[in-house]
């Protein structure tokens, strides 16, 4: 577990260090907020954030492809303060051996109606720092609830989807996971911004 909370916490440092360098806001209206968004519910309490490029880029998403280990990644994350780090943030990353698809439900788990990536993580910080967290299972080791992600639109201009699911938190410390927290992700729908070339 310590090991996914690692992944998560790098992955969302490298994330922030490179919109935090950004210099481009191509499409972006920096008049105020935009049309982006990341919404959802965390144990039926609504949670918004809307991209407002006049104090922060706290909405990206970027899709590319991985020439080294030959997948495609997406990585989105919604927050509610980026100098705020690991607090009140939504962070997904997933890749795949095939381009991303619309209207195909992604899951952690195998199933009949849905697709499961080469991998996938999904991590919800609340607003203590609490890290809540579902990676993609494996035969051998069902650690995780089922989480669930689609794509409405992949566009140069912004990556536009929904996502649910139940995240946990574990403890490790002991040499063993213990389940000591779980929040239920529901109504989860983001538009954000690309932050790479399509």
């Amino acid at each position: 577990m310590k090991r996914f909370t690692f992944i998560l916490t790098a992955l969302l440092s490298a994330l922030l260090l490179v919109i935090g360098c950004s210099k481009d806001n191509d499409g972006l209206d920096l008049s105020g907020k935009t049309e982006y968004y990341f919404k959802y519910r965390v144990d039926g309490t609504e949670v918004n954030y809307y991209l407002d490029p006049e104090i922060q880029i706290n909405l990206t998403g970027g899709y590319s492809f991985d020439e080294d280990n030959q997948l495609y990644v997406i990585q989105l994350t919604g927050s509610k303060n980026i100098h705020d780090i690991n607090k009140d943030q939504m962070v997904i990353y997933v890749n795949s051996t095939s381009e991303f698809m619309t209207d195909t439900t992604y899951s952690n788990t195998e199933s009949a109606d849905t697709v499961s990536p080469f991998y996938l993580i999904m991590g919800y910080f609340d607003e203590n720092g609490e890290n809540f967290v579902a990676g993609l299972n494996t035969p051998l080791t069902p650690l995780w609830e089922k989480v669930y992600l689609q794509f409405d639109e992949i566009t140069d201009k912004g990556i536009k989807g929904t996502f649910s699911g139940k995240l946990l938190q574990y403890d490790s410390s002991a040499g063993q996971n213990v389940l000591v927290g779980e929040v239920e992700i529901t109504s989860g729908e983001f538009y954000v911004p690309r932050n790479n070339e399509p």
